[in-house]
């Protein structure tokens, strides 16, 4: 595959997604397409093009090319908030409504387990939704089965005796129905202006995906996220790397940057 061929690729992952791969997940990009290349047939035709008159193998590329590294508890200092502050807030003002939370780009669901966790452990009923554009991580998620390097062994310690009753000795996780089945789940590109938004959610995560996508986009995502999910008293919680790209060019009207500690956040007033 030629430089023009494999510029061609990634221009028209950035079309479909928005995502921008940064040099090191290109080199990935480069080495799948290498391999799927020797395992299906192109009659006759380069990658970009097969891609292109294929939806089944866009698909296929889409998915791999969107791919993110997550864990239980990421970020620890994050769950320390909600467990201390924001989930309790949230719960006294909502009375018997349900706490409901959105794992914006969910990957393959260690982060919205995580929050319906802590929730649950407070008392707390939820409604947890986890979306992504990534099919197959949702279908992961909804396995609800995971290996060990989904629990680290430092950032999310604190947390982990939420986990221990689904852990086995090898550290493995393994989630019951009862579980899986609270989270709801679907496929959305967040890029998309007619993309159906969850509604009048109370916490919004999404982490670990803004850094690939140009200020613009940032700006486009926040604003739909704020005008069409946030509940008023409502909270976004980003990665601690991608907060400091946030500023007052592309925060809506109505939206605060705040800090608790080494916690920053976003908040809807009202």
């Amino acid at each position: 595959m030629d430089d023009k061929e494999f510029t061609d690729i990634i221009s028209l992952i950035s079309k479909q997604t928005g995502i921008i791969p940064r040099e090191s997940h290109q080199s990935g990009i480069r080495n799948f397409i290498d391999k799927r290349k020797k395992e299906i047939k192109l009659n006759g035709l380069d990658y970009y093009n097969y891609v292109c008159l294929n939806r089944q193998e866009m698909d296929i590329l889409l998915n791999h090319a969107t791919v993110n590294e997550t864990y239980f508890f990421r970020e620890e200092s994050q769950f320390q908030f909600l467990k201390t502050k924001v989930m309790p807030e949230l719960h006294t003002k909502l009375a018997l409504n349900p706490l409901r939370i959105w794992s914006a780009a969910a990957s393959s669901g260690e982060e919205i387990y995580s929050l319906y966790l802590l929730a649950a452990s407070l008392g707390i009923k939820t409604e947890c939704m986890a979306t992504d554009i990534n099919t197959t991580v949702l279908d992961k998620g909804a396995e609800g089965k995971y290996k060990p390097n989904s629990v680290k062994a430092v950032d999310g310690a604190k947390f982990h005796y939420l986990l221990s009753p689904y852990m086995n000795a090898e550290k493995e996780v393994t989630f019951p129905p009862e579980v899986t089945s609270k989270i709801d789940r679907r496929q959305i590109n967040l890029t998309k202006t007619d993309a159906i938004f969850p509604r009048n959610v109370h916490i919004v995560f999404i982490r670990n995906v803004f850094v690939y996508f140009t200020g613009e986009m940032r700006k486009q995502i926040l604003q739909k996220i704020v005008t069409d999910s946030l509940a008023p008293g409502g909270y976004i919680f980003l990665s601690m790397n991608e907060i400091a790209t946030i500023d007052s060019t592309i925060i809506p009207k109505g939206i605060e940057k705040c800090s608790e500690g080494n916690v920053f956040y976003l908040y809807k007033k009202g």
